[in-house]
C-alpha cells in the first residue's frame, strides 16, 4: 500500500465564480492512481446569468352553481366551447383544458334544512410569447364568465438552452484557465483535459402575476388584464478533472 501511495499525486480544487472558495480532497487523491510526476487536478466552475422572460400563462376556470346537476355542467361545457373557439382562432396562442369536477355541497352547514346544490368548474389554460394577444382574448374571457387562476411569465425551454450554450463556452474557458494556473502553481508546464460533467439548471423563481378571483358583470365592460415580466437566473456548473505533467 505504501509502494502505491508513492505513485500517487492528486490535487483536488474546488472553484466557485461566486465565492472563490478552493478546497482539498483526501478522499479523491485516494481513489486514482497515476504515474509518477503527475498530478490529478478537479476544479469545478459554475456560470450564472439572468435572462428576460418570454412566455405568458394565463390559467382561468369557469364556475356554476345550480340545484340540478345536469344544469351546472351544460352551463360549464357551453361556456368552455365558447372559449376554445375563441381561442382557437388567435394563432399566436395555444390553448389547452384541465381539470373539470362537479360536486354537491351544503349552503347552510349550520342550519336545520339542508340546501343542497350542485358547484362545478373546469380550467382553460392559455400560453404565448405574443403578451398582447394573449392579454386581449384572456380579457375577453374573462368577459364571458371565466375567472382568473394565475397570471405568469416564465422563461421558455428554448431560450433556456440557447443561454446555456453560452454558458457552457464560458465555464469551459474559465475551467481551463484555471487548471493551467492551478498547474502552474505545483511547476508544471503541460496540461490535459481527461474528463468533463456539465451540469446545467434554471433557477431563480419568478412569482406569477396573481389576480384576485371575481366574478364577472355581464353588465360591465371587461378591461384585459396586465402583466410584466420578470427575469429567471440560468445557471450552469461545469466539473473538469486535467492531468498536469
Amino acid at each position: 500500500m505504501r509502494h502505491l501511495m508513492r505513485h500517487l499525486t492528486a490535487v483536488s480544487l474546488f472553484c466557485s465564480m461566486s465565492t472563490g472558495l478552493i478546497l482539498a480532497s483526501p478522499a479523491l487523491a485516494q481513489s486514482n492512481l497515476l504515474p509518477e510526476g503527475q498530478t490529478l487536478i478537479t476544479l469545478t466552475v459554475t456560470e450564472r446569468t439572468r435572462v428576460g422572460q418570454d412566455t405568458l400563462t394565463a390559467d382561468l376556470r369557469i364556475e356554476a352553481d345550480d340545484r340540478d346537476a345536469a344544469a351546472v355542467q351544460n352551463r360549464i361545457n357551453q361556456a368552455m366551447a365558447e372559449a376554445l373557439a375563441a381561442a382557437r382562432a388567435v394563432d399566436e396562442v395555444s390553448v389547452s383544458t384541465g381539470y373539470y369536477g362537479v360536486y354537491q355541497y351544503n349552503r347552510n352547514p349550520s342550519g336545520n334544512r339542508a340546501d343542497e346544490v350542485w358547484r362545478g368548474s373546469q380550467n382553460l389554460t392559455l400560453e404565448s410569447r405574443d403578451a398582447t394577444a394573449l392579454l386581449e382574448l384572456a380579457g375577453r374571457l374573462q368577459a364571458m364568465g371565466f375567472v382568473m387562476n394565475q397570471l405568469s411569465y416564465s422563461l421558455s425551454t428554448e431560450r433556456a438552452d440557447e443561454v446555456r450554450d453560452g454558458l457552457m463556452e464560458a465555464a469551459l474557458t474559465r475551467a481551463r484557465e484555471k487548471a493551467d494556473r492551478a498547474a502552474a502553481a505545483l511547476g508544471k508546464s503541460d496540461v490535459e483535459i481527461a474528463t468533463v460533467d456539465i451540469d446545467s439548471q434554471s433557477g431563480g423563481y419568478a412569482p406569477p402575476v396573481m389576480m384576485r378571483a371575481m366574478a364577472a358583470d355581464a353588465s360591465m365592460e371587461m378591461a384585459a388584464p396586465s402583466a410584466d415580466a420578470g427575469e429567471t437566473e440560468v445557471t450552469l456548473t461545469v466539473r473538469v478533472q486535467a492531468v498536469a505533467k
